[in-house]
């Protein structure tokens, strides 16, 4: 049964939730309060005998849509972590804003929350407003919500949820770094380096695509021109069989390189935003780790050590995660390059059997002209897919260069984790 609806409370000053401070709470599986550090309870300002053993929802303002929920828990019920912008209430009816990770734990769920300031959210803020509204006064169902939700972040330009979270959990982890520590500029611009190079492969790949297209029909022009020029089998007919042969295999390969599920840039993309991700949440929890061992709160029922094991045992897990996403992430860049490095050479080999019936067209005399305006075409074809291949390999290259830069970073002691 969904929740009651409850009255939009009116608006006063937000709770105080500065851009330095953290904090995390931590349920069972079913949403109960089992603990959090002493922030928690100060900005949420309930006493921690209403805290403990109340449902999350205790501090939930309506403002945010009842979507987001139901993401969340699609997300953590399948055992994955999940980032949203949150706005909770405190016990006095005000209300503040958080960027809220929530990972699964096997004994329920933790959430660490900092303060949002990305552009992004100020977008969001706008689609909760709409939404919520319609929740409240529209009485649309959450299932609707929901794809309104999508929809919305679609028009953002996030192919879905999990692209949206991964860039909005990004900025606001950048934003908020560099606001405490500016020496971190180094390890963010390897990244963003990265992230260029990564965009200019696919653009590469879909031009590379265009290309391949481009050049389809004019090996089978070629052969229906030969045939027209020279009496059957002629030398003009065999090259362009042999050429269609070649370059039909090649452009299978080309094909599935730049556009196969299981293509190399796919899975690099993919290796690389799961390190990030992964290692920004480490590095948040590390944080918390540091923050609750500051806190002494046994007098309301909380274990200290309890709670540091639960932090510790999630960066064990991020970081070795991280590690192996970024060692994958490094051996795709090497692949790349070798695969892009081999369809060159492939295609260089190809323009040979071109020129070879370019110089065989040119004996037929004025005839011959015919045939080589459709081999020129296909030599600017051949020399656009070589440029675009140069340019793949040059950027694997790049984010080869960049990973390596930043395991650098990861080997000296985080200023982050230091805060």
């Amino acid at each position: 049964m969904a929740d009651p609806i409850e009255p939009m409370p009116e608006h006063s000053l937000d709770a105080p939730f500065s851009i330095d401070q953290l904090f995390y709470s931590r349920t069972d599986k079913r949403g109960v309060i089992a603990s959090g550090n002493a922030l928690f309870q100060t900005i949420s300002g309930f006493a921690w005998d209403k805290l403990i053993g109340a449902p999350h929802k205790i501090i939930r303002n309506m403002e945010t849509p009842r979507s987001v929920f139901r993401i969340m828990w699609d997300h953590l019920q399948n055992d994955r972590a999940v980032v949203a912008y949150v706005r909770n209430k405190t016990e006095d009816g005000r209300g503040y804003w958080v960027t809220a990770l929530i990972m699964p734990l096997e004994s329920g769920y933790l959430s660490v929350r900092i303060k949002p300031t990305s552009p992004l959210f100020e977008d969001v803020k706008r689609i909760y407003a709409d939404l919520a509204l319609a929740e409240r006064d529209g009485g649309i169902s959450v299932e609707d919500s929901t794809e309104q939700m999508l929809a919305a972040l679609k028009k953002l330009g996030f192919a879905d949820y999990t692209a949206f979270m991964m860039e909005a959990f990004s900025q606001e982890f950048k934003l908020r770094s560099l606001g405490l520590s500016p020496k971190l500029k180094g390890y963010f611009a390897d990244i963003e380096r990265i992230k260029t190079a990564l965009g200019m492969i696919e653009k590469s790949q879909s031009e590379l695509l265009g290309a391949v297209e481009s050049l389809r029909d004019l090996p089978t022009n070629m052969r229906i021109v030969a045939s027209r020029l020279e009496p059957s089998g002629g030398p003009l007919s065999a090259m362009s069989d042999i050429y269609n042969a070649t370059s039909s295999v090649l452009f299978r390969e080309i094909t599935e390189f730049a556009l196969g599920q299981n293509s190399i840039s796919k899975r690099m993309i993919g290796s690389f935003e799961k390190s990030c991700f992964m290692r920004n949440a480490s590095l948040l929890l590390q944080e918390a780790v540091a923050v609750a061992a500051q806190d002494d709160l046994n007098a309301f029922g909380i274990d200290t050590q309890v709670e540091a094991d639960h932090l510790q045992e999630l960066v064990t897990s991020y970081e070795t995660q991280d590690r192996e996403a970024l060692q994958q992430a490094e051996r795709l860049a090497q692949e790349m390059n070798r695969a892009s490095y081999d369809l060159r050479r492939s295609m260089l080999g190809l323009d040979t059997i071109r020129v070879m019936g370019l110089v065989e067209s040119g004996r037929l005399g004025p005839e011959g002209n015919r045939i080589g305006a459709t081999m020129d075409q296909i030599g600017q074809c051949h020399d656009s897919i070589v440029t675009l291949l140069q340019r793949i390999k040059d950027n694997a290259g790049i984010v080869n260069a960049g990973v390596t830069g930043l395991r650098m970073h990861k080997q000296k002691p985080s200023a982050i984790a230091a805060q």
